[in-house]
């Protein structure tokens, strides 16, 4: 699985990193990441109340007999499994479980979902950093302090972008949308070109596209208070079904 070889990259570098760049919580544990015909790409997990998720994954876990499990979770075992850091590496099917149930059901993920159905395709989704931190300032000022952390979180993503293997990428968020097309990484610009419509090479649709033929689309948020508006949304998708065909 796919998953085993991100999260063991990902704890790997929890360790190594100093607590506060985590946010003193757990990194991001996936329970399955698999090749795809669309990998969605956001910035970060977010972290909501601890009651909110907990009532969340009891409410929702039952829909899956794979993680009915979870319904057991008292809040005591359930924060810890979050803030109880010297056990993350024990903790990785429980986190990668409660990240299924989130995944499944949570209305972040709704409109992915609507399209790999409009589209019959396979699709994945991946955070670019691992933190657990719902403010993106914070999450700005992190990276931008700390270069290094920031180029290991791209590796590993990169790692699993190749993996993954997605004929079209797309970038539902302006702050790394930015990051990315202006990286000095060595090898993060091979796969998301500029906005420089004089040289980048697009499909008949206008897309960019990367230097391995995948489609790379940099759009606003599909879902939330700033979502992209209706029709966008839909141009989004048939721009998809003509590049996808």
């Amino acid at each position: 699985m796919l998953s085993v070889h991100h999260n063991h990259q990902t704890i790997d570098l929890f360790l190594k990193s100093p607590t506060d760049y985590f946010f003193g919580r757990a990194p991001m544990i996936y329970d399955e990441l698999s090749q795809s015909d669309i990998l969605f790409v956001g910035v970060n997990p977010s972290f909501i109340d601890l009651d909110k998720s907990l009532h969340f994954v009891k409410v929702n876990c039952v829909k899956n007999d794979a993680t009915a499990y979870l319904s057991k979770l008292d809040k005591v075992d359930f924060e810890a499994l979050f803030y109880d850091l010297d056990s993350v590496n024990s903790n990785i099917k429980l986190l990668g479980d409660i990240h299924k149930v989130f995944r499944q059901n949570y209305p972040y993920f709704k409109k992915f979902n609507h399209i790999a159905q409009q589209l019959n395709v396979n699709i994945e989704h991946i955070d670019l950093f691992p933190v657990r931190e719902t403010s993106q300032k914070l999450v700005v000022k992190l990276l931008s302090q700390n270069q290094d952390f920031t180029n290991a979180c791209f590796d590993i993503f990169l790692s699993a972008l190749k993996q993954i293997s997605p004929r079209a990428i797309i970038i539902e968020n302006s702050f790394i949308r930015d990051l990315l097309i202006n990286s000095s990484h060595p090898e993060i610009r091979n796969y998301f070109p500029s906005y420089d419509f004089k040289s980048f090479q697009s499909n008949e649709v206008g897309t960019p596209i990367n230097k391995y033929g995948m489609a790379v689309y940099y759009t606003s948020m599909l879902t939330g208070q700033r979502a992209i508006d209706l029709g966008s949304y839909n141009r989004l998708i048939w721009s998809l079904s003509k590049f996808l065909k």
